[in-house]
């Protein structure tokens, strides 16, 4: 996505000056990020205004007049439209009720943003430009091999790892330029807060695996996702992520064996599925994944073993289940 970045250059004093951007130009910014064609598309409504008056807006010959300079541009092209006895463009009522659609999100947006105070309009413009400034490339996300392999960080570098970038591109000394960032507030505010607790003797200069939860706390934070995936932070917080990831195993492997069920028709007490686990290795196949053919029988049938001992099942599992438990019961009856 591209960011409009707004500057004026004037001559001032012999010399070129780079003039901040106004409040329509943030405006302008703001509505490119949702609206890509907003310049044609107001131009046309200004047009209208001019020749109808605001008040008429979406009226009849209000559309009509909007629709001909957004047609010439190509930003909306009408599926049926006729002329009136001036050669003037007439929509059909249903053409017109897709411009009135097309045009009131960004009428709508245009005046929130132009209602919003002189802070909270810049706000908004800050955040809009902190999405194409160096620090919110791809460039700037951290090697996190590297880091691991580090017994302490500093107080810059663990801040920059909990904004999940790269020590050595985003620092303090490169975000001193951008003084409204939002995203550079928030690192001088968590930075702050580490070289407080340096201070008062909190935590030592080389901030070690131990050290984050005091400092993640101090933060008022979280413990950043890059920390636990990347196993940066402590043993503790390892043991907890792994909780976390059973957690999210067991309900990924409820909604498999949902799909494979209400899909496929997988059943594990059905005596012969190898149709519906050729089915389902054929469109794992079409869509791009690469599985060994007896996977999928193996991990269908494993899950449902850790998934059969569960009784808070409902509806197609639950059916499935009742099955699985009486012909569990014969083959007990006839080994008897």
């Amino acid at each position: 996505m591209r960011i409009l970045e707004y500057r004026t250059r004037v001559r001032h004093g012999g010399r070129w000056e780079t003039v901040p951007p106004n409040r329509n130009e943030k405006v302008a910014a703001l509505l490119e990020r949702q609206f890509p064609d907003h310049e044609a598309i107001l131009w046309a409504v200004a047009g209208a205004d001019e020749q109808h008056g605001s008040d008429a807006r979406f009226t009849e010959h209000w559309l009509n007049t909007a629709a001909e300079p957004i047609s010439l541009e190509g930003v909306w092209i009408p599926s049926d439209v006729s002329e009136g006895p001036n050669g003037e463009t007439k929509l059909s009522q249903a053409d017109g009720g897709r411009l009135k659609h097309m045009l009131e999100p960004l009428l709508k947006e245009e005046k929130r943003l132009e209602s919003l105070t002189s802070s909270k309009l810049d706000n908004l413009y800050e955040h809009l430009l902190d999405q194409g400034r160096f620090f919110s490339k791809e460039s700037a996300r951290p090697d996190y091999a590297y880091w691991r392999g580090r017994k302490v960080w500093s107080a810059d570098e663990t801040v920059a790892l909990s904004l999940d970038r790269e020590p050595q591109r985003v620092n303090d000394r490169s975000l001193r330029q951008f003084k409204k960032s939002p995203f550079a507030i928030e690192y001088r505010r968590r930075l702050a807060e580490a070289n407080r607790a340096i201070e008062l003797g909190e935590l030592g200069k080389g901030i070690s695996r131990s050290d984050l939860r005091l400092l993640f706390t101090r933060m008022g934070i979280d413990i950043p996702a890059g920390f636990v995936i990347h196993r940066l932070a402590t043993v503790e917080d390892d043991i907890a992520d792994e909780r976390m990831r059973e957690s999210t195993k067991r309900v990924l492997e409820t909604l498999i064996l949902v799909m494979a069920a209400e899909k496929y028709g997988y059943d594990p007490s059905a005596d012969d599925q190898a149709q519906v686990f050729q089915a389902i290795f054929d469109d794992a196949k079409a869509n791009g994944l690469s599985l060994a053919e007896k996977s999928v029988p193996n991990k269908l049938n494993a899950a449902w073993q850790r998934f059969v001992s569960r009784k808070d099942l409902d509806g197609k599992l639950q059916e499935i289940k009742k099955r699985y438990d009486e012909k569990a019961m014969r083959r007990l009856k006839k080994r008897k």
